[in-house]
């Protein structure tokens, strides 16, 4: 029996073969190649979001003593509170050249620091940089995360009265040394302290951003309403 002769395949077909073989090898490399780009990219981006909401320090700040209001909803007290900032000078030369160096670029910062070469005279010492400014001073919250191990904000406090022949009746408070809150010591301050008085809430400031997240519950005291209308 003759044997059937098989079709030859011809050689067009190897060759169409290996091409759509090789298109199809690029398309894979490419398609691998923006994958690993999309990768990178997306880590970046990441890494730049999680490096602006990175905690650069903690702080805690007394919150603001309640303000005392007539029947009317007229205010007749109110507090005032304004941030002195307060830069920790390292006991080590390098460490304190260093953060000099970088206060120094504030405008604001630069009356109070000392030349360059009287340095040496404040290793371990601390200087005040500035005082009653509100919170929001762009230049306090920049200082405070470059050099956020050194600076300390304080808060100041001023009890303000709407005519100040109010100041008997209303009467006085004090900030107490060791807590940095206001206390009422006479006069309806006294009288009402328990519900004025503030407590101290924790802040954390974002890194790269003038952005802060609240601990806790707000810590300002609460108003009070008296039964009178008072009239100046």
């Amino acid at each position: 029996m003759d044997e059937i002769d098989r079709p030859q395949t011809p050689p067009d077909f190897f060759r169409r073969l290996q091409i759509i073989s090789a298109f199809f090898c690029a398309l894979a490399v490419i398609f691998v190649l923006r994958l690993c780009t999309t990768a990178v990219l997306k880590g970046h981006e990441r890494e730049k979001i999680l490096t602006k909401l990175r905690v650069a320090t903690t702080l805690k700040i007394p919150g603001c003593r309640g303000k005392i209001l007539d029947r009317q909803g007229n205010i007749l007290a109110w507090t005032e509170r304004q941030m002195e900032l307060v830069w920790h000078v390292p006991q080590n030369y390098s460490e304190a050249e260093f953060e000099w160096s970088e206060l120094i670029r504030f405008h604001s910062f630069a009356p109070s620091l000392p030349h360059i070469t009287r340095l040496t005279d404040y290793l371990g010492q601390d200087i005040t940089l500035c005082t009653n400014q509100p919170f929001s001073t762009p230049e306090i919250w920049n200082a405070i995360q470059l050099v956020a191990e050194h600076l300390e904000c304080h808060a100041t406090f001023k009890r303000c009265l709407s005519n100040p022949d109010l100041k008997q009746m209303i009467g006085e408070t004090v900030v107490n040394p060791e807590t940095n809150i206001e206390e009422g010591v006479s006069g309806l301050e006294l009288e009402y302290d328990r519900q004025l008085r503030a407590g101290l809430f924790e802040i954390q400031l974002l890194n790269n951003t003038y952005r802060a997240i609240l601990l806790g519950d707000k810590a300002d005291g609460d108003d009070i309403r008296l039964n009178a209308i008072y009239v100046f």
